[in-house]
Parts: structure tokens; C-alpha cells; sequence
């Protein structure tokens, strides 16, 4: 493969812990899904006996109705669409291949095809959120899709976890429960290829 080195320090993935994970996600999201809807219900019946009561004074209610059902589908299409592309593209074998040449990536949806050489790598960090633990890859600054020896960041999926933060991280994350390699043998292996300059932090 492009940009492979014979001798690479390979994070494999837990495919039981992701199955559970993406379990637990689509099982949170079809919750907050069917509350917003519930709550458009019942807020469109309040409005209604409202109407009945006060007259066109109660359609103040209808605008809080109509985002809380949008709000409750759209995220109910989120689901439909997120367990199909979970169940056609598998689990990703490997998170993450560290090499002399520098650090490949996979995501759900570019599995392996994420390239980054180690001028383009700033450093990883570590970040709990809700008592959850993710490695987030910073880029240096100024790395884009255009950048010398960069593959795979032009991909629609990479830009959006790119752009927009999730649990308040923005960028190529992994989610450390998933990983069959620790945090500090990443960080070792991270030194040993850049002499020291990249590390988790």
C-alpha cells in the first residue's frame, strides 16, 4: 500500500467493543428521538386546547411543536442512515499504522485510506468526555487535503469530523476503549518514529 513501511507499529481494533458501541449510540439516539417527537405531541395538544380556551392566542405553541417533531425525524433518519452504513461497511480491522514514513488512519467510512506524514502531525492527545476516553490527532498547522504527502483528508466523512465537534472534539478521533493497544505503547511507538517530537499529550 502507498506510503507503507515494512516495519509499522499497528493499533488493531476490538470489533466487540465497537459493535457494542455503535449498539449504544443508536440505542441513545432512537431515545432523544422518540422524546422530541413525544414532546411534539404533547406540546400540539396543549396548543390545541389552548385554541379551544383562548382562541388564536394558543397557536403561540405551534413553532415549539413543529421543531420538536423536525428535530425528533431528522434524528430518527440519522439512525436509518448510520446503522446502513455501519452494517455495509463492517468494522475497520485496524485504527491506526505507525511507520517511518508516518501515521495512517482509519474511519468508519475511509477505513485505512487516511495519510498523514510526520511534518503534517502536531501530536495526539488524550480527552475524557462523559467518562469516555478518545486519542484525537492534531494537524499541524495549515495541513489541509493539498498538503505535501497527504492522502485521504478531501474524503466528505474526514472533512465533517474535521469541521464539527462531537462531545466538544473536533477532529480524527478514536475512541480508546476500542483499541487492543494501550495509550502508552501508541505514545512510545509515536517517540520512537519522530524522535520524541510527537506524543500523546
Amino acid at each position: 500500500m502507498e506510503n507503507r513501511a515494512v516495519d509499522e507499529f499497528t493499533v488493531e481494533v476490538d470489533r466487540d467493543a465497537v459493535i457494542r458501541a455503535r449498539i449504544t449510540t443508536l440505542r441513545a439516539m432512537t431515545i432523544s428521538a422518540w422524546v422530541s417527537l413525544a414532546g411534539a405531541g404533547m406540546i400540539a395538544g396543549l396548543a390545541a386546547v389552548l385554541v379551544a380556551i383562548a382562541g388564536p392566542i394558543g397557536l403561540v405553541n405551534v413553532l415549539p411543536a413543529v421543531l420538536f417533531g423536525v428535530s425528533g425525524a431528522r434524528t430518527l433518519r440519522n439512525v436509518r442512515e448510520l446503522r446502513a452504513l455501519w452494517a455495509g461497511q463492517g468494522v475497520a480491522p485496524v485504527a491506526m499504522r505507525l511507520s517511518e514514513a508516518g501515521l495512517r488512519l482509519s474511519i468508519d467510512a475511509a477505513p485505512d485510506s487516511i495519510f498523514l506524514p510526520w511534518a503534517a502531525v502536531q501530536g495526539l492527545r488524550l480527552v475524557s468526555r462523559l467518562g469516555r476516553q478518545v486519542l484525537v490527532v492534531d494537524l499541524a498547522p495549515g495541513v489541509g487535503p493539498g498538503s505535501p504527502g497527504v492522502t485521504g483528508l478531501e474524503h466528505p466523512d474526514v472533512q465533517r469530523v474535521l469541521t464539527n465537534k462531537v462531545l466538544g472534539v473536533k477532529g480524527l478521533r478514536t475512541a480508546v476503549r476500542v483499541l487492543r493497544q494501550p495509550v502508552s505503547a501508541i505514545d512510545q511507538a509515536l517517540a520512537g518514529y519522530t524522535a520524541g517530537r510527537v506524543r500523546v499529550r
